[in-house]
């Protein structure tokens, strides 16, 4: 296309209404739609009314942190439409404070956001609580209308003002009814956490990590999934009477065995709800079966757990105490962590008290090594124990470049490859199961 009909075209472009080269701009981001100012003074202002997410991302923006303060303020000075999609600010790297929240946060007021995430810190999830983000919840104006917040996330943030801070929190929460989702991830100063029944549309609450929680009041009815993770112990929580998903994890080793665990639970939560579970087993021993009239899920139908070998030699089927407490489990997924290094061998575990499986049906491994003594071992007993199996799904490991995982040695790949041929071997998993190895598409 010659420049003459290139011209042509961009005329025509600019002379649509102005409600359309908005929608058009607002399909770019926000960094891009800007650039457009520059197009024409035909095209001046039109980035101005940008109804997308404003992300403001390190890895885009590629500016210090003041800078990028200074660039968020301005944007948000000059914006002049009547609502975005979304407001995001991620920032990999060390915070020490936030001084403009309130103005952010009344943006967000205002423009009947509907995503707002503030995400700091480093992507190590080790960070030490007292490097997290500082920010100062002030009490919110009246005047401020939460209603089309959806999804709200905070990430690596220390809420300093004590008591302001959590009554700014709960008004936040009791007036956004249209909210959705809300993650709460590594947070300080946040000691108690009122979500009323006034979020009628709130499906997904996640926490996970906040340092001195101590009261969580869920009052909400329609949660469909709630995730808890790195909690007190002695955290009270009222008013959740029901909850068809939960996943919870500690690896701080509190509860010495599984009945411990499963006690704990059951005094905070409604388990004998549950359809789906997730749970962190790390250093959990179980001696004897689990009282299957004090801790039944006799609703359970998907358990996922993620279990991490450690140096030492712990048992690793213990766990399996918690089929005879789910009478109708269907799937079992078990996600091996390698955290602590590869472990070549595992203690022994007594199984003469362990019942046969009548009801999982299909059974998935992830990050699988092939360890003889350790994964192998557990997906050996699976096979034996779980009688109706239909079938099972093998992942083997691989190294995310985030995940801090340790990476496999040659030798390794070796032994992982020729685990996995070995239950590939005809006649080695029984008559009728169907064996689905998902390898990696990139390898």
């Amino acid at each position: 296309m010659d420049c003459n009909k290139r011209t042509c075209l961009w005329d025509r472009i600019s002379e649509l209404p102005d409600e359309i080269l908005v929608s058009i701009l607002s399909l770019l981001t926000l960094k891009e739609a800007a650039r457009t100012s520059v197009l024409s003074s035909r095209w001046r202002h039109v980035w101005k009314f940008f109804m997308g997410t404003m992300l403001f991302h390190y890895d885009e923006w590629q500016i210090n942190w003041p800078q990028l303060v200074t660039q968020i303020n301005q944007i948000i000075t000059l914006h002049r439409g009547m609502s975005i999609e979304g407001f995001t600010i991620v920032l990999f790297e060390n915070v020490y404070s936030v001084e403009d929240i309130d103005y952010w946060i009344e943006f967000v007021a205002k423009k009947r956001v509907n995503r707002f995430h503030l995400i700091f810190g480093h992507k190590n999830t080790n960070c030490p609580p007292d490097a997290f983000t500082r920010i100062r919840f002030r009490p919110l104006s009246v005047n401020w209308n939460f209603e089309s917040l959806k999804v709200v996330s905070l990430c690596r943030v220390n809420l300093i003002g004590g008591v302001k801070a959590n009554v700014a929190m709960n008004d936040l929460l009791s007036n956004s009814p249209n909210l959705e989702q809300l993650y709460l991830h590594y947070l300080v100063g946040l000691s108690e956490l009122l979500v009323p029944s006034s979020c009628f549309k709130l499906k997904e609450l996640s926490v996970v990590r906040c340092y001195g929680l101590k009261k969580l009041g869920i009052f909400a009815q329609s949660i469909k999934a709630f995730h808890c993770t790195g909690v007190d112990r002695d955290i009270e929580i009222k008013g959740l009477h029901q909850i068809p998903y939960l996943r919870f994890g500690d690896r701080r080793n509190k509860w010495r065995t599984l009945s411990d665990l499963m006690a704990h639970l059951y005094r905070i939560l409604p388990m004998c709800q549950l359809e789906k579970l997730s749970l962190d087993i790390w250093k959990l021993k179980q001696q004897n079966p689990l009282d299957v009239k004090q801790f039944g899920l006799p609703k359970l139908n998907y358990l996922q757990l993620t279990i991490a070998p450690r140096k030492g030699g712990d048992e690793m089927l213990s766990w399996m105490y918690l089929l005879e407490a789910a009478p109708f489990l269907h799937t079992l997924e078990i996600v091996f962590c390698w955290k602590d290094g590869f472990i070549q061998g595992l203690a022994t575990f007594d199984m003469h008290m362990m019942q046969l499986n009548q009801g999982v049906k299909v059974v998935r491994v992830e990050q699988f090594l092939g360890l003889s003594s350790v994964d192998t071992r557990v997906v050996k007993t699976l096979i034996k124990y779980v009688k109706l199996l239909e079938k099972l799904t093998i992942v083997p490991y691989k190294n995310s470049a985030t995940s801090e995982l340790p990476t496999l040695t040659d030798e390794m790949k070796k032994q992982m490859n020729d685990s996995i041929a070995q239950l590939c071997d005809k006649g080695f998993l029984p008559t009728g199961v169907e064996l689905v190895i998902e390898k990696d598409l990139d390898g």
